[in-house]
Protein backbone atom coordinates (compact mmCIF):
# COMPACT_ATOMS: atom_id res chain seq x y z
CA UNK A 1 0.00 0.00 0.00
CA UNK A 2 2.69 2.75 0.56
CA UNK A 3 4.34 1.64 -2.45
CA UNK A 4 0.82 2.64 -3.97
CA UNK A 5 0.74 5.60 -2.03
CA UNK A 6 4.03 7.08 -3.31
CA UNK A 7 3.43 6.82 -6.99
CA UNK A 8 -0.17 8.01 -6.33
CA UNK A 9 1.52 11.17 -4.67
CA UNK A 10 3.61 11.18 -7.68
CA UNK A 11 1.54 11.48 -9.80
CA UNK A 12 -0.33 14.26 -8.40
CA UNK A 13 2.69 15.93 -8.19
CA UNK A 14 3.64 16.03 -12.08
CA UNK A 15 -0.02 16.93 -12.91
CA UNK A 16 0.69 20.13 -10.53
CA UNK A 17 3.58 20.86 -12.60
CA UNK A 18 1.97 20.31 -16.11
CA UNK A 19 -0.77 22.90 -15.11
CA UNK A 20 2.10 25.66 -13.49
CA UNK A 21 3.25 28.53 -16.16
CA UNK A 22 6.66 27.58 -17.29
CA UNK A 23 8.44 29.68 -14.94
CA UNK A 24 7.02 27.79 -12.27
CA UNK A 25 7.62 24.26 -13.39
CA UNK A 26 11.16 24.39 -11.77
CA UNK A 27 9.73 25.03 -8.54
CA UNK A 28 6.60 22.32 -9.00
CA UNK A 29 9.78 19.82 -9.41
CA UNK A 30 11.97 20.86 -6.11
CA UNK A 31 8.15 20.70 -4.46
CA UNK A 32 7.46 17.26 -5.31
CA UNK A 33 10.86 16.32 -4.19
CA UNK A 34 10.75 17.82 -0.77
CA UNK A 35 7.43 16.20 -0.37
CA UNK A 36 8.99 12.95 -1.29
CA UNK A 37 11.80 13.03 0.62
CA UNK A 38 9.85 13.96 4.08
CA UNK A 39 7.49 11.21 3.04
CA UNK A 40 10.69 8.71 2.85
CA UNK A 41 12.90 10.17 5.23
CA UNK A 42 11.26 11.48 8.31
CA UNK A 43 11.80 9.88 11.42
CA UNK A 44 8.19 9.11 12.83
CA UNK A 45 6.22 7.06 10.23
CA UNK A 46 3.02 8.59 12.09
CA UNK A 47 4.29 12.29 11.70
CA UNK A 48 3.49 12.94 15.07
CA UNK A 49 -0.11 12.19 14.31
CA UNK A 50 -0.67 14.59 11.39
CA UNK A 51 -1.51 14.15 8.27
CA UNK A 52 1.93 14.68 6.00
CA UNK A 53 -0.37 13.95 2.86
CA UNK A 54 -2.80 16.73 3.68
CA UNK A 55 -0.25 19.06 5.00
CA UNK A 56 1.08 18.80 1.15
CA UNK A 57 -1.90 18.79 -1.00
CA UNK A 58 -2.75 21.96 0.77
CA UNK A 59 0.50 23.61 -0.06
CA UNK A 60 1.02 22.70 -3.33
CA UNK A 61 -2.45 24.52 -3.99
CA UNK A 62 -0.60 27.65 -2.96
CA UNK A 63 2.52 27.08 -5.60
CA UNK A 64 0.86 29.06 -8.66
CA UNK A 65 1.44 32.40 -6.73
CA UNK A 66 5.15 31.33 -6.79
CA UNK A 67 7.91 33.18 -8.61
CA UNK A 68 10.78 33.55 -7.11
CA UNK A 69 13.19 31.37 -4.97
CA UNK A 70 12.62 33.66 -1.49
CA UNK A 71 8.80 33.02 -1.99
CA UNK A 72 8.87 29.30 -2.60
CA UNK A 73 11.57 29.00 0.44
CA UNK A 74 8.82 30.77 2.22
CA UNK A 75 6.04 28.38 1.91
CA UNK A 76 8.31 25.13 1.89
CA UNK A 77 9.88 26.40 5.23
CA UNK A 78 5.79 26.73 6.40
CA UNK A 79 5.18 23.56 5.23
CA UNK A 80 8.26 21.80 7.12
CA UNK A 81 6.88 23.75 10.66
CA UNK A 82 3.65 22.07 10.23
CA UNK A 83 5.64 18.91 11.17
CA UNK A 84 5.84 20.93 14.94
CA UNK A 85 9.46 19.65 15.19
CA UNK A 86 12.92 21.15 15.58
CA UNK A 87 15.45 20.27 12.47
CA UNK A 88 13.65 21.01 9.54
CA UNK A 89 14.77 23.28 7.61
CA UNK A 90 14.48 24.00 3.88
CA UNK A 91 18.06 25.75 1.96
CA UNK A 92 17.85 27.94 -0.36
CA UNK A 93 20.07 27.47 -3.76
CA UNK A 94 23.87 27.96 -2.55
CA UNK A 95 23.58 28.84 0.96
CA UNK A 96 23.42 26.64 4.39
CA UNK A 97 20.89 29.17 5.48
CA UNK A 98 17.91 30.18 4.53
CA UNK A 99 18.06 34.16 5.86
CA UNK A 100 20.72 35.03 8.68
CA UNK A 101 20.66 37.30 11.60
CA UNK A 102 23.38 39.53 13.50
CA UNK A 103 26.63 38.69 14.81
CA UNK A 104 25.53 38.85 17.98
CA UNK A 105 23.82 36.25 20.92
CA UNK A 106 20.21 37.89 22.38
CA UNK A 107 17.77 36.44 24.88
CA UNK A 108 14.12 36.66 25.59
CA UNK A 109 14.13 39.25 28.74
CA UNK A 110 10.54 39.87 29.87
CA UNK A 111 8.89 40.84 26.34
CA UNK A 112 12.07 41.74 24.45
CA UNK A 113 15.22 40.51 22.83
CA UNK A 114 18.20 41.82 24.63
CA UNK A 115 21.63 41.25 23.44
CA UNK A 116 23.57 39.48 25.53
CA UNK A 117 27.37 38.99 23.52
CA UNK A 118 28.45 40.11 20.62
CA UNK A 119 30.92 38.87 17.76
CA UNK A 120 33.96 40.09 18.28
CA UNK A 121 34.97 40.41 14.98
CA UNK A 122 31.16 41.20 13.91
CA UNK A 123 30.34 44.30 11.62
CA UNK A 124 27.79 44.68 14.93
CA UNK A 125 29.82 45.62 17.00
CA UNK A 126 31.30 48.15 14.30
CA UNK A 127 27.79 49.66 13.87
CA UNK A 128 27.64 50.28 17.24
CA UNK A 129 25.50 47.10 18.63
CA UNK A 130 26.14 47.01 22.35
CA UNK A 131 25.95 43.98 24.90
CA UNK A 132 22.75 45.45 26.73
CA UNK A 133 20.48 46.98 24.19
CA UNK A 134 17.34 46.17 23.48
CA UNK A 135 15.96 45.76 20.26
CA UNK A 136 12.58 47.25 20.06
CA UNK A 137 11.89 45.84 16.60
CA UNK A 138 13.19 41.58 16.30
CA UNK A 139 11.22 41.19 13.20
CA UNK A 140 14.40 42.98 11.63
CA UNK A 141 16.93 40.41 13.16
CA UNK A 142 16.85 38.28 10.19
CA UNK A 143 16.30 38.93 6.80
CA UNK A 144 18.13 38.02 3.27
CA UNK A 145 21.87 38.27 3.75
CA UNK A 146 22.40 40.93 1.32
CA UNK A 147 20.47 43.60 2.98
CA UNK A 148 21.51 45.25 6.67
CA UNK A 149 19.21 45.08 9.87
CA UNK A 150 17.64 48.46 10.48
CA UNK A 151 17.59 47.84 13.93
CA UNK A 152 15.68 49.43 16.81
CA UNK A 153 17.53 49.36 19.85
CA UNK A 154 17.20 51.05 23.80
CA UNK A 155 20.75 51.30 25.53
CA UNK A 156 21.14 50.68 28.83
CA UNK A 157 21.12 54.18 29.63
CA UNK A 158 17.41 54.51 28.82
CA UNK A 159 18.36 56.29 25.30
CA UNK A 160 17.44 55.17 21.68
CA UNK A 161 19.54 54.79 18.55
CA UNK A 162 18.58 53.31 15.29
CA UNK A 163 21.83 51.49 13.82
CA UNK A 164 22.14 49.78 10.51
CA UNK A 165 23.50 46.55 10.85
CA UNK A 166 24.94 43.89 8.35
CA UNK A 167 23.52 40.16 8.50
CA UNK A 168 26.35 37.63 9.01
CA UNK A 169 26.50 34.09 10.31
CA UNK A 170 28.43 34.12 13.79
CA UNK A 171 29.51 31.46 15.92
CA UNK A 172 29.35 29.32 13.14
CA UNK A 173 31.74 26.97 12.69
CA UNK A 174 32.76 27.11 15.94
CA UNK A 175 36.07 27.88 17.36
CA UNK A 176 39.02 25.80 16.87
CA UNK A 177 38.90 23.96 20.16
CA UNK A 178 34.71 23.52 21.10
CA UNK A 179 35.57 22.38 24.79
CA UNK A 180 37.94 24.53 26.91
CA UNK A 181 39.03 24.19 30.99
CA UNK A 182 40.55 25.80 33.53
CA UNK A 183 41.40 25.13 37.38
CA UNK A 184 41.00 27.53 39.37
CA UNK A 185 42.72 27.98 42.96
CA UNK A 186 40.61 28.98 46.22
CA UNK A 187 42.70 30.91 48.78
CA UNK A 188 40.45 28.25 51.21
CA UNK A 189 42.73 25.81 49.66
CA UNK A 190 40.31 24.20 47.03
CA UNK A 191 40.41 24.17 43.31
CA UNK A 192 37.32 24.23 41.39
CA UNK A 193 37.13 22.85 37.69
CA UNK A 194 35.43 24.85 34.37
CA UNK A 195 34.62 23.15 31.55
CA UNK A 196 33.09 25.30 28.96
CA UNK A 197 31.73 22.83 25.76
CA UNK A 198 30.35 24.84 22.85
CA UNK A 199 29.67 21.95 20.45
CA UNK A 200 30.39 18.10 20.85
CA UNK A 201 32.24 17.18 17.12
CA UNK A 202 33.87 14.41 16.31
CA UNK A 203 37.04 15.91 18.02
CA UNK A 204 35.04 15.74 21.46
CA UNK A 205 35.60 12.76 23.13
CA UNK A 206 39.78 13.21 23.24
CA UNK A 207 39.31 16.89 24.16
CA UNK A 208 36.81 15.57 27.35
CA UNK A 209 39.63 12.89 28.14
CA UNK A 210 42.42 16.20 28.00
CA UNK A 211 40.21 18.26 30.34
CA UNK A 212 39.15 15.72 32.48
CA UNK A 213 42.90 14.68 33.23
CA UNK A 214 43.49 18.72 34.03
CA UNK A 215 40.18 19.05 36.46
CA UNK A 216 39.76 15.66 37.53
CA UNK A 217 41.25 15.68 40.72
CA UNK A 218 39.56 19.04 41.40
CA UNK A 219 37.22 19.72 44.75
CA UNK A 220 34.18 20.77 42.12
CA UNK A 221 33.51 21.02 38.54
CA UNK A 222 30.99 23.75 36.81
CA UNK A 223 30.07 22.94 33.34
CA UNK A 224 28.67 25.52 30.97
CA UNK A 225 27.09 24.14 27.88
CA UNK A 226 24.75 27.26 28.19
CA UNK A 227 26.19 28.06 24.38
CA UNK A 228 26.26 24.45 23.64
CA UNK A 229 24.49 23.81 19.98
CA UNK A 230 24.71 20.22 20.07
CA UNK A 231 26.97 17.76 17.67
CA UNK A 232 26.61 14.05 17.98
CA UNK A 233 26.89 11.58 20.87
CA UNK A 234 30.10 11.80 21.79
CA UNK A 235 28.52 13.71 24.96
CA UNK A 236 28.39 10.58 26.31
CA UNK A 237 32.26 10.18 26.86
CA UNK A 238 31.80 13.28 28.89
CA UNK A 239 28.80 12.03 30.93
CA UNK A 240 30.69 8.32 31.46
CA UNK A 241 32.77 10.69 34.02
CA UNK A 242 29.68 10.84 36.15
CA UNK A 243 27.32 8.24 35.11
CA UNK A 244 27.26 4.38 35.92
CA UNK A 245 28.22 2.78 33.20
CA UNK A 246 25.08 0.82 30.75
CA UNK A 247 22.66 1.89 28.49
CA UNK A 248 23.07 5.87 27.50
CA UNK A 249 20.12 7.12 25.37
CA UNK A 250 18.82 5.11 22.16
CA UNK A 251 18.63 6.28 18.78
CA UNK A 252 16.02 4.91 16.86
CA UNK A 253 14.96 5.80 13.04
CA UNK A 254 12.01 4.96 10.83
CA UNK A 255 12.84 1.72 9.67
CA UNK A 256 12.72 0.57 13.63
CA UNK A 257 9.87 2.91 14.68
CA UNK A 258 7.10 1.75 11.69
CA UNK A 259 7.49 -2.32 12.40
CA UNK A 260 5.83 -1.41 16.12
CA UNK A 261 2.41 -1.52 17.25
CA UNK A 262 2.28 1.56 19.14
CA UNK A 263 4.64 4.46 21.18
CA UNK A 264 7.92 2.67 22.15
CA UNK A 265 8.27 1.33 25.57
CA UNK A 266 10.83 -0.34 27.45
CA UNK A 267 10.93 -3.89 26.13
CA UNK A 268 11.63 -2.68 22.54
CA UNK A 269 14.70 -1.56 23.86
CA UNK A 270 16.04 -4.61 25.40
CA UNK A 271 17.44 -6.14 22.67
CA UNK A 272 18.43 -3.56 20.02
CA UNK A 273 22.41 -3.40 18.99
CA UNK A 274 24.26 -2.17 21.52
CA UNK A 275 27.68 0.64 20.98
CA UNK A 276 30.40 1.80 22.85
CA UNK A 277 32.61 4.94 21.70
CA UNK A 278 30.57 5.96 18.81
CA UNK A 279 31.64 9.32 19.41
CA UNK A 280 31.31 10.47 15.21
CA UNK A 281 28.48 11.20 13.56
CA UNK A 282 30.22 8.36 10.65
CA UNK A 283 30.05 5.93 13.48
CA UNK A 284 26.81 7.09 14.89
CA UNK A 285 25.07 6.40 11.44
CA UNK A 286 26.68 3.11 10.94
CA UNK A 287 25.68 1.43 14.02
CA UNK A 288 21.95 2.44 13.21
CA UNK A 289 22.13 1.55 10.04
CA UNK A 290 23.70 -2.36 11.99
CA UNK A 291 20.88 -2.11 14.16
CA UNK A 292 18.47 -2.04 11.64
CA UNK A 293 16.79 1.16 12.20
CA UNK A 294 17.75 1.39 16.34
CA UNK A 295 20.44 1.61 18.64
CA UNK A 296 21.61 2.01 22.22
CA UNK A 297 24.81 4.16 22.30
CA UNK A 298 25.99 3.18 25.90
CA UNK A 299 27.90 4.74 28.77
CA UNK A 300 31.66 3.39 28.67
CA UNK A 301 33.10 2.33 32.49
CA UNK A 302 36.01 4.61 33.27
CA UNK A 303 36.59 2.70 36.47
CA UNK A 304 38.99 5.09 38.38
CA UNK A 305 38.43 8.15 36.56
CA UNK A 306 35.20 8.60 37.46
CA UNK A 307 34.93 12.23 38.57
CA UNK A 308 33.19 11.76 42.55
CA UNK A 309 32.87 15.45 43.79
CA UNK A 310 30.21 17.83 43.14
CA UNK A 311 29.08 18.71 40.08
CA UNK A 312 27.32 21.67 38.58
CA UNK A 313 26.09 22.26 34.75
CA UNK A 314 24.59 25.48 33.31
CA UNK A 315 22.21 25.18 30.79
CA UNK A 316 20.08 27.67 29.03
CA UNK A 317 17.90 28.54 26.04
CA UNK A 318 20.80 27.92 23.41
CA UNK A 319 21.68 24.65 24.71
CA UNK A 320 20.16 22.30 21.75
CA UNK A 321 20.03 19.06 20.53
CA UNK A 322 23.01 16.55 21.45
CA UNK A 323 23.64 19.04 24.08
CA UNK A 324 20.03 18.28 25.57
CA UNK A 325 20.86 15.03 25.56
CA UNK A 326 23.71 15.36 27.40
CA UNK A 327 22.11 17.32 30.22
CA UNK A 328 19.39 14.96 29.85
CA UNK A 329 21.45 12.37 30.92
CA UNK A 330 23.00 14.32 33.95
CA UNK A 331 19.74 15.08 35.10
CA UNK A 332 18.98 11.36 35.30
CA UNK A 333 21.41 9.15 35.85
CA UNK A 334 23.58 11.63 37.83
CA UNK A 335 23.89 13.65 41.09
CA UNK A 336 25.08 16.78 39.11
CA UNK A 337 23.25 19.74 39.81
CA UNK A 338 22.28 21.92 36.62
CA UNK A 339 21.59 25.91 37.08
CA UNK A 340 20.18 28.32 34.49
CA UNK A 341 16.99 27.86 32.36
CA UNK A 342 14.94 25.53 29.92
CA UNK A 343 17.05 24.47 27.23
CA UNK A 344 15.84 24.78 23.67
CA UNK A 345 14.12 21.73 23.19
CA UNK A 346 15.48 20.53 20.18
CA UNK A 347 16.97 17.08 21.04
CA UNK A 348 16.17 15.37 17.49
CA UNK A 349 19.12 13.59 15.21
CA UNK A 350 19.23 15.21 11.79
CA UNK A 351 20.52 14.69 7.69
CA UNK A 352 20.30 16.93 4.73
CA UNK A 353 19.24 15.38 1.84
CA UNK A 354 20.15 17.19 -1.63
CA UNK A 355 17.07 18.57 -4.25
CA UNK A 356 17.14 19.60 -7.65
CA UNK A 357 18.88 22.87 -8.72
CA UNK A 358 20.52 23.14 -6.11
CA UNK A 359 17.76 22.74 -2.75
CA UNK A 360 18.42 21.00 -0.02
CA UNK A 361 16.49 20.17 2.97
CA UNK A 362 17.83 19.25 6.57
CA UNK A 363 15.24 17.05 8.36
CA UNK A 364 15.37 14.81 12.10
CA UNK A 365 16.11 10.86 11.03
CA UNK A 366 16.28 9.99 14.36
CA UNK A 367 14.68 9.91 17.85
CA UNK A 368 16.04 10.07 21.05
CA UNK A 369 14.49 7.86 23.70
CA UNK A 370 15.70 6.77 27.18
CA UNK A 371 16.24 3.51 28.45
CA UNK A 372 13.10 3.10 29.83
CA UNK A 373 11.03 4.25 26.50
CA UNK A 374 10.68 7.50 27.61
CA UNK A 375 10.74 9.99 24.10
CA UNK A 376 13.21 12.79 24.79
CA UNK A 377 12.66 14.34 21.27
CA UNK A 378 12.40 18.40 21.49
CA UNK A 379 11.72 17.98 25.24
CA UNK A 380 13.36 21.06 27.26
CA UNK A 381 15.32 20.04 29.92
CA UNK A 382 14.24 22.14 32.71
CA UNK A 383 17.42 23.08 35.72
CA UNK A 384 16.97 21.73 38.89
CA UNK A 385 17.52 26.08 40.23
CA UNK A 386 16.33 28.38 38.21
CA UNK A 387 17.77 31.94 37.42
CA UNK A 388 16.30 34.62 36.49
CA UNK A 389 18.34 36.85 33.61
CA UNK A 390 17.61 40.02 33.74
CA UNK A 391 18.40 43.25 31.73
CA UNK A 392 19.97 44.97 34.53
CA UNK A 393 22.46 42.19 35.24
CA UNK A 394 23.26 42.01 31.67
CA UNK A 395 24.19 45.63 30.75
CA UNK A 396 26.04 45.32 34.35
CA UNK A 397 28.21 42.37 33.40
CA UNK A 398 27.15 39.83 35.74
CA UNK A 399 26.68 36.45 35.26
CA UNK A 400 24.48 35.35 37.89
CA UNK A 401 24.27 31.66 36.54
CA UNK A 402 27.77 31.19 37.00
CA UNK A 403 27.45 32.89 40.49
CA UNK A 404 24.66 30.86 41.47
CA UNK A 405 26.46 27.69 40.32
CA UNK A 406 29.83 28.75 42.52
CA UNK A 407 26.74 29.04 45.68
CA UNK A 408 25.71 25.54 44.92
CA UNK A 409 29.31 24.34 45.16
CA UNK A 410 30.12 26.18 48.53
CA UNK A 411 27.04 24.52 49.82
CA UNK A 412 27.82 20.85 48.60
CA UNK A 413 31.26 21.76 50.93
CA UNK A 414 29.37 22.63 53.50
CA UNK A 415 27.44 19.52 53.50
CA UNK A 416 30.93 17.66 53.73
CA UNK A 417 30.28 16.20 49.92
Amino acid sequence: MRNISKVAGLIGAIGAMLSFPAYAQSYAQVFAELEQAVTENFYDPHFGGRNWREIADRYRSEMANVKTDSEFQRLGQRMLNELGVSHVVLHLPGTNRPTMGLGARWERIGSYDVVVDIDPASGARAAGLRIGDRILNPEAIRGPRQEAALLDVERCDGSHAQLTVPRESAYWPPREKTISWSVLRRGDGRTVGYIRADRFGDDAADLVDEAMETVGSTDGLLIDIRNNSGGNASALRLLGYFADPGPGIALLSRPFLEKLDGPVEASDLANIHRVSRAYTTEAIFDAVRQGKGAVMLMIEDLGERRYRKPVVVLIGPETGSAAEGFAWGLREQTKAVLVGRDTAGALLSSQPFDLSLGWRVTLPVHGNWGPDGRDFGDRAVPPHITTELTREAVCRGEDFDLATATGVLESAWQAGQ
